[in-house]
């Protein structure tokens, strides 16, 4: 890969943020975006987090050539389907049709965003309901002890299944029974900082009953200190497991919001010291150091398979919730929608190589489909971009080879 070509982006990504400024936050308030001192439309905001979203979709390819994210919202679900733009009659927002979907709310940042709001919907409503009828919840997180040199792969499933063991035996049983249990939603997620990757389970608890939480909490800890001994796990006292109840739990549901878009598990930006994973695309992007590409590489290959979100047996049923899986909410098309236009294939290539396709959807919102493409056509080239068609395969952070992707018969 050339040199510079990241700097190229980031050049992109910057000019759509030049009359932004972020005010630093103070303590207990989130940030808050302006523009020529006035608060940032969230319309607009929206925008132009979908226009980092693409862009680093385009470096997620890179860390992931043998993955379906390198076809997400690029190839045609087939050679006899077209590209078709739509414009949601609610929202104005253009969106894509067509296309395929990889459906990974691990590795795509486009999918994760649209998946993540989904979930957050479900978890939204299951609380109203829950709270209308006078139930309680809770919080409970888990973690463990972990340093720098230790692999994500192996740390990760040896915490998955003290998790497990946690959970399954009649110790914990007993223990969260005087809270007259309904049911519960796990949530995963994973950091990483100055002691390497962190994952973390939060564990939203639908229960009934008033109880003393700091008791529960204590008889809790010893047990997960248990579960975690026996899979050659570590934590310490007053580090590992918490138990927090009703507005802990509100403020986690919170933050998957659609009005603060950059702080879902997923999709967000870390503090400081603390990495999220999109942030090893973020930090790609403005920095080219392919360490980050091979973080990413780790981060995605130990999540493969695994469930950002699991609803226990029947709570769904409960609260009359369908069941839908991640890749069914990535394809779902509203159906308050309006037909802009069809792409035909070679204008859709256009589009796709030299990286404008959240461009193209801004110009749709604001202009005829026609017009859009008048725009849009004469600032394409046509031509693969080295910058998103190149990827490169990581082995280990000292050997890294690159390859670039076939057009296939689904583009």
């Amino acid at each position: 890969m050339e040199r510079g070509s990241a700097l190229v982006y980031m050049t992109k990504f910057a000019s759509a943020f030049s009359e932004v400024k972020t005010h630093e936050p103070n303590k207990g308030k989130g940030s808050e975006l302006v523009k020529k001192g006035q608060t940032l439309d969230l319309e607009e905001h929206l925008k132009k987090t979908r226009a980092e979203r693409y862009m680093l979709q385009a470096i997620a390819r890179k860390a992931l050539p043998n993955e379906r994210v390198m076809k997400c919202l690029r190839h045609r679900r087939s050679k006899d389907i077209d590209v078709e733009v739509w414009k949601h009659s609610g929202t104005s927002k253009a969106f894509y049709a067509g296309l395929q979907v990889c459906g990974s709310v691990w590795n795509c940042p486009v999918c994760a965003a649209k998946i993540s709001e989904r979930r957050r919907s479900e978890l939204k409503e299951a609380l109203f309901k829950h709270k209308k009828v006078g139930g309680r919840v809770a919080m409970l997180t888990l973690t463990f002890s972990h340093k720098k040199t230790d692999k994500l792969h192996d740390t990760l499933q040896r915490f998955l299944d003290a998790v497990r063991k946690f959970r399954s035996g009649r110790p914990y049983k007993n223990t969260i029974e005087p809270l007259g249990m309904i049911g519960s939603i796990r949530a995963f997620e994973i950091t990483y900082g100055q002691n390497g990757f962190h994952p973390h389970v939060h564990i939203l608890l639908f229960y009934n009953n008033a109880v003393i939480m700091p008791l529960i909490e204590a008889q809790l800890f010893r047990l997960w200190k248990e579960a975690c001994t026996k899979l050659g796990l570590t934590t310490k006292d007053g580090y590992g497991l918490t138990l927090q109840d009703g507005g802990m739990a509100d403020n986690y549901v919170t933050k998957w919001g659609i009005d603060q878009e950059m702080t879902k598990s997923h999709v967000k930006k870390g503090r400081q010291d603390s990495l999220t994973p999109f942030d090893f695309l973020r930090s790609y992007l403005e920095s080219e150091d392919e360490k980050y590409l091979y973080l990413y590489s780790e981060y995605a290959s130990a999540l493969k398979g695994k469930s950002q979100l699991f609803w226990s047996k029947g709570l769904k049923q409960h609260f009359m919730l369908e069941e839908k899986t991640d890749e069914e909410l990535a394809e779902e098309k509203t159906e308050l929608a309006d037909l802009l236009g069809t792409l035909r294939y070679y204008d859709w290539q256009k589009i796709m190589y030299s990286d404008k396709r959240a461009e193209f959807l801004e110009l749709c919102e604001n202009n005829n489909f026609e017009d859009a493409l008048k725009i849009i056509l004469p600032l394409t080239s046509g031509k693969r971009k080295n910058a998103t068609d190149a990827t490169v395969t990581l082995d280990s952070p000292d050997k890294i080879t690159k390859s670039t992707d076939s057009p296939g018969n689904g583009v």
